[in-house]
């Protein structure tokens, strides 16, 4: 933003229904948090008319080199060493004094990078969906540097040390048992329970409907296979897993921007009626509402996204870190059903396909999730910028 569009604000206070300016930060490191950052400065531009909502996906100025570091070893780490990524994850969550370091050694840069959009906006708000650049954003109210009232919103079910930032005014997550964790990292931080930051396409609808506008069969037990945007979490597999559910599966298959996942599903030579297999997509709204089942081994959006739908969600041998630790709270809060090996998918999806009545159950408590009132939230916020 130049000089003259600043000067179109009153540099006053915020507007009564809403702040004046809004920054919205994420990160392009998998799709969760930009999908997330999109989803709340849509909903704010919506509540807010009047308010400047500008959106920044990475690190900050001259932080591009450390956006494609982030992504490509995070893509990489994922796709070819995830027991790796794993450990690390699980080490920061049991050694939280060590995470300390790593997140010290972190904010700072982040920070630096992030301190010119932030002085060039001067935003009454400021939203982070990734926890790096939260902690940069940390390191800049320490130093007196932060305007505005500052957010971290937390994508995730579990909640890892590097998210949770007790100098940022709040911190919103998913479930009360995430709340829980947030608080024993940071006993301090203002911590609150929000709804699942998602676009306003995820909501119930018609699953008739969404099968003929997706070309899917009315007959059949339709279950929407995903591994997040990358296919992440030996996606091939579960689909083969899925399918062993019986000749009246038919699978939609999520690839994201894996195409030679999608190609190897493609090379099964199986007819559309038992398998779709789809890149990059922008309805998956649609796709979601149109299955009887999500099937995810990522977590993260994805999950949150079908529970907005109401769908019944089953984690299927979820990838180690944050998938397997969101899948086992999303399952105690009976939002989820937990199959942590491959091998148990087939017999879970049977059972799913048999039972409509702990499909019915799942579907409920997932509208029950869905139903918080994400609008509410934001115009309660708006009262306290």
């Amino acid at each position: 933003m130049d000089r003259a569009e600043r000067d179109r604000f009153d540099v006053g206070a915020a507007r009564a229904d809403g702040p004046a300016r809004v920054l919205v930060l994420s990160a392009p490191v998998g799709e969760g948090h930009v999908a997330a950052a999109r989803a709340l400065a849509a909903r704010m531009r919506e509540l807010w008319p009047a308010a400047e909502v500008l959106e920044l996906e990475g690190t900050g100025r001259g932080g591009w080199w450390r956006d494609v570091l982030l992504r490509v070893s995070y893509d990489l780490t994922l796709r070819f060493v995830p027991r790796l990524y794993g450990l690390g994850y699980d080490l920061l969550v049991r050694f939280p004094k060590a995470a300390e370091v790593f997140k010290a050694m972190s904010a700072g840069g982040i920070g630096r990078s992030l301190e010119p959009a932030l002085t060039d906006l001067a935003p009454d708000l400021v939203v982070s969906t990734y926890p790096m650049i939260s902690g940069g954003l940390a390191w800049l109210r320490r130093r007196g540097r932060l305007p505005g009232r500052a957010v971290a919103v937390v994508t995730d079910v579990a909640v890892h040390p590097f998210w949770v930032w007790p100098e940022l005014d709040e911190t919103w997550t998913l479930l009360p048992a995430s709340r829980e964790q947030a608080k024993a990292v940071a006993p301090e931080a203002d911590v609150r329970l929000a709804p699942a930051a998602v676009d306003r396409r995820f909501h119930p609808g018609d699953p008739a409907a969404a099968r003929v506008a997706t070309g899917l069969r009315s007959d059949a037990f339709v279950v929407l296979v995903t591994g997040g945007s990358l296919g992440f979490g030996g996606l091939e597999t579960v689909v083969g897993a899925v399918l062993a559910g019986g000749e009246n599966v038919q699978v939609v298959a999520l690839c994201g921007r894996n195409e030679r996942l999608r190609a190897r599903l493609l090379a099964r030579g199986l007819p559309a009626d038992r398998l779709v297999a789809l890149g990059w997509t922008d309805r998956v709204a649609e796709q979601i509402t149109a299955a009887d089942l999500v099937v995810t081994t990522a977590g993260g959006v994805i999950a949150t996204e079908a529970l907005a739908v109401g769908r019944a969600v089953l984690f299927a041998a979820p990838i180690p870190g944050h998938g397997k630790a969101g899948a086992a709270m999303t399952a105690e809060a009976g939002l989820a059903v937990v199959c942590p090996t491959v091998s148990e998918v087939t017999a879970a999806v049977r059972r799913l396909q048999d039972d409509p009545g702990e499909r019915a159950a799942l579907a409920g408590r997932a509208a029950e999730f869905g139903r918080a009132d994400l609008d509410a939230e934001l115009a309660a916020l708006a009262m306290r910028v």
